[in-house]
């Protein structure tokens, strides 16, 4: 495991980071029908609806522009050709993608509301996605962390629901899978897969609900995010810390991971018992707390000091917040001795992470089930 990013992403400054708890109403909706599926509002403009769970996604909304590998006419091929073709004028938007793989890098940063989904037998979580969005490209080739990434989402209000996220480079470099700058995003039943920096929540409020997210270095990140993850999975596919904060200042940002599980990836090809920390300083002012409203399950992966420096030579310990709270079994053990161990959650919850405003634009299905 690397001892230095060696990305100029990271020498701005980042968040905080906490693994907790946290809800959508709408200004205008539409339904979307599949197999045994009922009428679902989504996520439109800054509010929306809660989505029926456990039902099929067959078949795209009325309106929406459709992506497919064997596309009709009017139809795209690839989900950029799909996201070139919306109008950049501030009008809410939907594209429709059906089952498949698509070989590409996305880019999106038009205004308005947008909401992607992607074709399942099953909204409830990410088990049942069948549409993959994938690359291969390193930061080091890319010239950037951001660049790297194999969806790049640049602008505020947007939702993802059902897809599969992949940067398969490897080792060796950041690569990631998912870079988010912007506010009011959702992230529901998505699987998000790298080695070192899988997710970038680099700024505003964001939530990620029953998602998967796959790394082994540093592979949840962000620099003035303020992100909820509910729910999800956080898998090691080999040894290293979850998440790496390098905020200039304290406040700049916030992470909850909230009733989450945390293990060793199917993928991993070495026994990772112990050789996985929650986190490690990228500054003095690294603000991470893993937290659980109800609780974390904390896998045998987890090394009993929890949290780790960031280097010998430069540990950035001083300043940090490391906490956790209600996590069970998995918690057990003497942690680092700049770690904490919190009475409470207040502070922590959804609402204190993204705002008062959260249940605006957050999808409530993929809050509890």
């Amino acid at each position: 495991m690397a001892s230095s990013r060696g990305s100029s992403l990271r020498r701005i400054s980042l968040l905080s980071l906490l693994f907790v708890y946290f809800p959508i109403i709408t200004t205008y909706s539409y339904s979307v029908f599949g197999v045994n599926a009922k009428p679902i509002d989504l996520p439109l403009s800054t509010s929306s609806s809660q989505l029926s769970k456990r039902t099929a996604r067959t078949t795209a909304p009325a309106g929406a522009l459709v992506v497919s590998k064997s596309p009709a006419s009017g139809q795209y091929s690839t989900v950029q050709a799909a996201v070139d073709a919306l109008p950049d004028d501030g009008s809410t938007q939907v594209i429709f993608i059906e089952t498949g793989t698509y070989d590409e890098q996305v880019y999106i940063d038009r205004s308005g509301m947008l909401t992607i989904l992607g074709e399942t037998a099953n909204t409830a979580n990410y088990a049942s996605n069948v549409v993959t969005i994938t690359n291969s490209l390193s930061a080091t080739a890319a010239g950037s962390d951001d660049a790297s990434g194999t969806l790049r989402v640049h602008k505020d209000d947007f939702a993802l629901y059902n897809i599969n996220v992949k940067n398969t480079f490897g080792q060796g470099s950041q690569a990631l899978a998912l870079s988010a700058y912007g506010t009011n995003h959702g992230y529901y039943g998505v699987g998000f897969y790298s080695y070192q920096d899988t997710v970038l929540a680099e700024q505003g409020a964001q939530y990620y609900g029953y998602c998967y997210i796959e790394g082994a270095v540093d592979f949840i990140f962000g620099q003035h995010g303020f992100a909820f993850f509910q729910r999800s999975t956080i898998a090691s596919v080999g040894p290293g810390t979850i998440t790496a904060d390098g905020p200039s200042e304290k406040g700049d940002g916030l992470f909850v991971i909230n009733e989450s599980t945390i293990e060793q990836s199917a993928a991993a090809t070495e026994d990772l018992t112990g050789l996985v920390y929650l986190g490690r300083p990228w500054t003095e002012y690294a603000t991470y707390v893993f937290v659980a409203f109800t609780s974390c399950t904390l896998g045998s992966v987890i090394n009993s000091a929890g949290w780790e420096i960031w280097s010998t030579s430069e540990p950035n310990t001083e300043d940090v917040t490391f906490a956790e709270y209600d996590n069970g079994a998995g918690s057990v053990g003497t942690r680092a001795s700049f770690a904490t161990k919190l009475t409470s959650n207040a502070g922590y919850t959804a609402a204190a992470v993204l705002g008062s405003s959260w249940t605006s634009w957050v999808d409530q299905g993929y809050v509890d089930q």
